[in-house]
């Protein structure tokens, strides 16, 4: 029978799974000189720390804002309650109730029961919504998007709350840039379509088959903790947990495995519905970043792709007299997602990544070609003549 101190084992278990973290995801994980710390620098509560090639949350200070969930760059960090699609069928149900107007709360809002909760999405924090979430709602048919967040200023998500501002900017640039007259705004005042009229849709009408549902659901996550954690202080049997050598082996070419980073993808596939952009236009975002290369300092030794956590960056052999060659290297701004790693990786500083970005290019898959420095010395590190 699990002791007093293995049930306090088990309960902060069942509090980290509020987040799911994919370490190769990581760009810290993939190079510890990475300089990327968006997760820490959005943790309102200093919960997460990086440190080596590890990624850490600390359960018992974690308050499941998501907004290191949202700040993460390559989706090494997803939130699970709610999770993505739930965040999505909110959105949708919302503005299906509302005639198109979309809404959505925060946890201190819903908590003052003055809004229809069968009428608006409920997130904990209004830093749990990224640019995907945003552009999503309407993509997918919602005319408008409005954010409710509580009084800021007295939350204990407050500091979580200062990107926000930028997020709801980011995605009105989008759909401005993409012909959708849909715009989302933030306000601290429910929508009067979306208060609630009565004690019954303030509360929400949860049935009782939907209670038992869930609860048992999380008995069953107490019950499988349980077992993990008698197992590991009576056997000594510990979980399979996959060394970093095997989690970030690299391939014959020397590349490091590439991750989908799951709300990057998603936005791309909503913009994709919006249609095409206009062309000329440039949008300063957080969201792409747009590789330059000084091909005269660069001496093509490939470590930017060699970490390249998505692939943006890719190597491109040819055939040399005793091995492959590298040629030269293929960037698709579609795939990047500014983590800058590339950039942290490069042994010449010779390559720098722009936030700055023509709209044309961000849906535009046909590569841009680097070939560093125009010629080599036979022998070289690279091997062979070019």
């Amino acid at each position: 029978m699990p002791s007093v101190m293995d049930m306090v084992e088990i309960m902060e278990r069942l509090e980290s799974k509020a987040l799911h973290i994919d370490p190769p995801h990581c760009v810290r994980v993939r190079n510890r000189n990475a300089s990327c710390s968006r997760c820490v620098d959005a943790c309102p509560s200093g919960a997460i720390t990086l440190r080596g090639n590890a990624l850490e949350i600390d359960a018992q200070q974690c308050m499941g804002c998501g907004a290191c969930a949202t700040a993460c760059p390559t989706s090494a960090i997803r939130f699970r309650d709610p999770d993505d699609i739930a965040v999505a069928e909110a959105f949708d149900r919302s503005a299906r109730a509302l005639g198109g107007a979309a809404v959505a709360v925060c946890a201190r809002v819903a908590a003052k029961h003055k809004a229809d909760v069968d009428a608006v999405a409920t997130v904990p924090c209004v830093s749990r919504l990224g640019a995907d979430a945003l552009v999503g709602a309407c993509a997918r048919g919602a005319s408008s998007v409005t954010v409710v967040d509580g009084v800021c200023a007295t939350c204990k998500y407050r500091r979580a709350t200062v990107s926000f501002d930028e997020t709801v900017r980011e995605a009105n640039e989008l759909l401005a840039l993409w012909g959708s007259p849909a715009r989302v705004r933030r306000s601290q005042e429910v929508p009067a379509a979306a208060c609630a009229q009565s004690a019954e849709q303030a509360m929400g009408g949860v049935s009782r088959r939907g209670f038992f549902t869930a609860a048992k659901a999380s008995m069953k996550d107490v019950a499988a903790e349980a077992v993990a954690v008698t197992l590991e202080s009576e056997l000594g049997i510990k979980r399979d947990e996959k060394s970093l050598r095997a989690m970030l082996k690299v391939d014959s070419s020397g590349t490091m495995p590439h991750v989908e980073p799951y709300a990057h993808d998603a936005l791309m596939e909503y913009l994709y519905q919006l249609g095409e952009p206009a062309s000329d236009a440039v949008v300063s975002t957080r969201l792409w970043g747009d590789v330059h290369i000084d091909e005269s300092a660069c001496m093509m030794c490939g470590m930017c792709a060699t970490f390249c956590p998505t692939g943006a960056l890719r190597k491109v052999f040819v055939e040399g007299e005793k091995r492959p060659v590298l040629d030269s290297l293929e960037f698709r701004l579609a795939d990047c997602v500014q983590c800058r790693l590339c950039e942290d990786a490069c042994i010449r500083k010779a390559l720098k990544v722009g936030s700055d970005v023509t709209c044309d290019r961000i849906l535009e898959f046909e590569p841009r070609v680097f070939r560093g420095e125009k010629k080599k010395a036979k022998g070289s590190l690279f091997g062979g003549k070019r």
